[in-house]
């Protein structure tokens, strides 16, 4: 009995001993995975750059809310023109006693301009365009979920290809296009700067440039 706990032991020891260094192993792939992609440019980045290229970044929203206020000190202005036109004509004769013939003719033409401008001072405290502008916090909330959804799922798909590429050379160029489909995404929502960016910074740390999705192994 103590001889086959003594066995059990020895084995369990060894196996930990085994596997310990493999998960060490994996960090420090992971972790060298993760620094190859360190020069792409953060979602937080990304997310902010997408914001300036739709024009719903918060200083945006802030200077459509501060203009939507100050509309109400712009009056309404009314403009009038008035043009009259005023024909008279008159014709008399007289033939049976002091026989007179008499003929009138009058014309005149008058123009006339008006100016004026309302104040409604109750926009002062509020103003009803303030409201459509909170609509727009929709559109921004959106374009910053598709934005981190689509960086990480391409971060997986980047790991996946650097840790553990599929043997299967369609599989691995299925997986390189969907990785081409992100990057193409981040680049429609950005305005073209995720992938210009990603290769500046790339540059800028000494890298060989490298196809649009970055991968291989070593």
């Amino acid at each position: 009995m103590n001889r086959s706990l003594i066995q059990f032991a020895f084995m369990g020891a060894v196996s930990f001993s085994l596997v310990e260094p493999a998960q060490a192993q994996t960090a420090q792939d992971v972790a060298r995975a993760r620094a190859r992609l360190s020069h792409e440019p953060t979602v937080s980045e990304a997310t902010n750059e997408a914001l300036r290229y739709f024009r719903v970044h918060p200083g945006a929203l802030d200077s459509m809310r501060r203009r939507a206020r100050a509309r109400g000190s712009v009056p309404i202005l009314s403009v009038g023109y008035r043009f009259d036109d005023h024909d008279y004509e008159r014709f008399e004769v007289q033939e049976i006693t002091d026989p007179r013939r008499n003929e009138e003719s009058t014309g005149s033409h008058t123009r006339s301009f008006s100016a004026g401008g309302i104040w409604d001072f109750r926009e002062f405290m509020f103003h009803p365009s303030e409201v459509q502008v909170y609509g727009v916090v929709g559109i921004q909330r959106d374009v910053m979920l598709e934005v981190t959804r689509t960086y990480f799922l391409r971060r997986q798909l980047q790991l996946r290809l650097l840790l553990r590429p599929p043997e299967d050379p369609l599989a691995r160029a299925a997986l390189e296009l969907r990785v081409d489909e992100f990057s193409a995404v981040l680049d429609v929502v950005t305005g073209g700067w995720f992938s210009s960016e990603s290769e500046r910074r790339r540059w800028g740390t000494g890298e060989e440039p490298r196809e649009a999705t970055g991968q291989g192994t070593e």
